[in-house]
C-alpha cells in the first residue's frame, strides 16, 4: 500500500482545489466575481469535468529535506475537458486569485498543450479568460529576458485551431497581453459589463508610454470593444448571462470541421408557417425603415436567432438560428441604419462571419436589402471601398450553399456581394425587391442632367424616373430568367425549410477543413 504517497497526493489535489487561498478567494467574491473552479461547475454539466495539470504549480521543499514540500502555489492555469448539453468540449480557465494569473513558463507550457489536446482530440476550446498578461517578475527568477516567438508549435497550433475546431472565450475580469490575443483568436468572443476590461496594455503601461491618465473602462470597456472597435463580439450582464451565451453558441457549432452541425428538436415550430405579416412588412416607400429583425422572427424557427455583433456595424445583421431544426448563418441589412448599406465597419464584421459559417458547415441565409456603399466623405477616408470589396470576397470564395432573399434593394458592387460566386445560389425575391447598378432616383438624374437643366421642367424628372421605374420591375428580370423565381413574402419559411434540407445534403460531403481557411 502507497499510503504515504496517496496521502501527498491527496494533499496536493487539496492545495490546487484551494486556489489562491481563502483570503484570495474572499477578495475575488467581494468583486462579485465567481473563481475560476466556479466558473467552471456553472459553464459544464454537473460531474463532467476531467482536469489535467492540476498538480502543477510552483513548488517549495524543505532545505534539511528535499522530499518535504513546504508549500505549493498552483499554476493559475485550470484546464480539462468537460461535457456541455452531453458534448465533451476543452476548458482552459484562468485562476486570478493566483498572482492575477499572471503569464509565466508554467502557464504557457499548460497553454501549449491545452490547445494540442483540444485540436488533437477534435474538440471545442473554451476559454475563461481573466488574466493581467505577462510579469515582469519571471526575468529575475530565470536570469535572462526571452525573445518573443510566433512561430512555435503553440502558436502554430492555435491559428491552425482556427480552421478546424470552435473557438469560444469569455472575459471576466482584466485582460491584457496574451489573454487579449486569446478574446481575438476566438470565432465567437463575450465580456461582461462594468466587470471586464481587454487592452493590449493597460492604464500603468499607457501612462508611461503616452502621459495618458486613463481608467480601465475608458480604455478597454465593454462600449469601447462591443460598440466600437469590434475587438469583442458580445458583452452580457453578468457572468452566468456570459456563460450561458458560450453555450448558446456551442449549441450551433459541430464538434469539429469533419463533422455537421446537430439539428435540434422540429416539434417547436412547424416548417410549414406561414405569417400574414410578412405580405406588408416591407413598406411601398423604399425611404422608410422597417424591423428586419421582427422579419428574421418571422421566417426562422421561434427563439431560435443568437445575434453576434449586435452593436457593430449597425448596418448589417449577422446571426445564428435554426430553420426547421438545422443551425444556419443568417446576413440581413438593417434599413434602420445608414439604410442598410455596406459601411467600412460592417466589413471585418462580414467577412469574419462568412469565414466561420463556411468553416464550420453552416448554409448561408441572407435577407439582402442592399442599397450598395455608404458614400460621403466619411466614407472615402475610411477606405469603404477598399475594406468592402476585401470583405465580399468572403462570400464569394466560400463553398457553403448559399440562399439569398431579395426583400428590397439591391445596387451596386456591394450588392452584387449578397451571393455567392461561380457556385450556385438558392434565389428567391419578393415583388418589392429593386435592383440594378444604381438606383433610379440617383441614376436618372446623373444620366440625364443636362436634358433635365434644359427642360427647366420638374415634371420632366419625374417623368423619366417612372420610365425606369417600369424596366426596374423584377417581373422583367424574371421574364429574362435573371432571377429564377419571385414568391410570396409568406412563402418565406416553407421554401426555406425545403431548401436547408438539400443544403445539409450537399454540405455533408464537404468535411474537413476548407482550403481557403478561417480569417482571423
Amino acid at each position: 500500500m502507497w499510503r504515504k504517497e496517496l496521502e501527498e497526493l491527496a494533499e496536493r489535489k487539496r492545495i490546487a482545489h484551494g486556489l489562491g487561498g481563502e483570503e484570495n478567494i474572499a477578495r475575488q467574491h467581494a468583486k462579485g466575481k465567481m473563481t475560476v473552479r466556479e466558473r467552471i461547475a456553472v459553464l459544464c454539466d454537473p460531474e463532467t469535468f476531467l482536469e489535467r495539470g492540476i498538480l502543477a504549480g510552483a513548488p517549495v521543499y524543505d532545505e534539511a529535506d528535499p522530499n518535504e514540500l513546504e508549500a505549493l502555489v498552483p499554476c493559475p492555469f485550470v484546464m480539462g475537458i468537460g461535457k456541455i448539453a452531453g458534448r465533451r468540449v476543452a476548458v482552459h480557465g484562468d485562476d486570478f486569485t493566483v498572482k492575477g494569473a499572471s503569464v509565466g513558463r508554467l502557464y504557457k507550457s499548460k497553454g501549449a498543450y491545452f490547445v494540442k489536446m483540444a485540436r488533437s482530440l477534435k474538440l471545442p476550446m473554451v476559454r475563461l479568460i481573466e488574466g493581467a498578461g505577462g510579469s515582469i517578475r519571471e526575468i529575475l527568477e530565470i536570469g535572462y529576458t526571452e525573445l518573443p516567438s510566433s512561430g512555435d508549435e503553440c502558436t502554430q497550433n492555435r491559428v491552425a485551431v482556427m480552421s478546424e475546431i470552435p473557438v469560444v472565450s469569455a472575459g471576466f475580469g482584466s485582460v491584457a497581453g496574451l489573454g487579449a490575443l486569446y478574446m481575438v483568436q476566438s470565432h465567437f468572443s463575450v465580456m461582461v459589463r462594468n466587470m471586464c476590461h481587454v487592452f493590449v496594455g493597460g492604464p500603468p503601461l499607457v501612462k508611461a508610454a503616452f502621459g495618458e491618465d486613463l481608467t480601465k473602462e475608458a480604455l478597454g470597456g465593454y462600449e469601447r470593444h462591443t460598440r466600437i472597435s469590434g475587438v469583442v463580439d458580445n458583452d452580457a450582464v453578468d457572468e452566468r448571462d456570459a456563460l450561458d451565451q458560450v453555450k448558446r453558441f456551442l449549441s450551433y457549432m459541430p464538434a469539429n470541421v469533419w463533422e455537421m452541425p446537430r439539428r435540434s428538436d422540429t416539434t417547436r415550430d412547424d416548417p410549414n408557417r406561414r405569417e400574414a405579416a410578412l405580405a406588408s412588412i416591407i413598406p411601398r416607400n423604399q425611404r422608410k425603415p422597417y424591423d428586419m429583425r421582427k422579419l428574421l422572427n418571422l421566417v426562422l424557427d421561434r427563439d431560435s436567432i443568437f445575434e453576434i455583433g449586435p452593436f457593430q456595424g449597425r448596418s448589417q445583421i449577422t446571426a445564428l438560428a435554426r430553420l426547421n431544426g438545422y443551425p444556419v448563418g443568417v446576413l440581413a441589412n438593417d434599413p434602420c441604419f445608414l439604410g442598410g448599406s455596406f459601411n467600412y465597419d460592417v466589413a471585418e464584421k462580414f467577412q469574419r462571419f462568412v469565414d466561420m459559417c463556411d468553416t464550420f458547415h453552416l448554409p448561408i441565409v441572407n435577407f439582402s436589402d442592399q442599397p450598395g456603399f455608404t458614400i460621403g466623405s466619411q466614407s472615402e477616408i475610411h477606405g469603404t471601398i477598399r475594406k468592402g470589396v476585401r470583405a465580399s470576397f468572403a462570400l464569394i470564395q466560400a463553398t457553403v450553399p448559399v440562399a439569398v432573399i431579395y426583400v428590397r434593394k439591391c445596387f451596386g458592387v456591394a450588392g452584387g456581394a449578397q451571393k455567392s460566386g461561380l457556385r450556385l445560389s438558392w434565389r428567391y425575391a419578393w415583388p418589392s425587391a429593386v435592383w440594378g447598378n444604381i438606383p433610379v432616383e440617383g441614376g436618372v438624374y446623373a444620366a440625364h442632367r443636362r436634358e433635365i437643366e434644359a427642360a427647366g421642367d420638374p415634371a420632366c424628372l419625374e417623368k423619366l424616373q417612372e420610365t425606369y421605374r417600369a424596366v426596374a420591375s423584377p417581373f422583367r428580370t424574371a421574364e429574362a430568367f435573371g432571377i429564377e423565381d419571385i414568391i410570396d413574402p409568406r412563402d418565406t419559411r416553407p421554401l426555406l425549410s425545403e431548401w436547408v434540407e438539400m443544403a445539409y445534403q450537399v454540405e455533408q460531403n464537404h468535411l474537413g477543413p476548407k482550403t481557403r481557411g478561417m480569417r482571423c
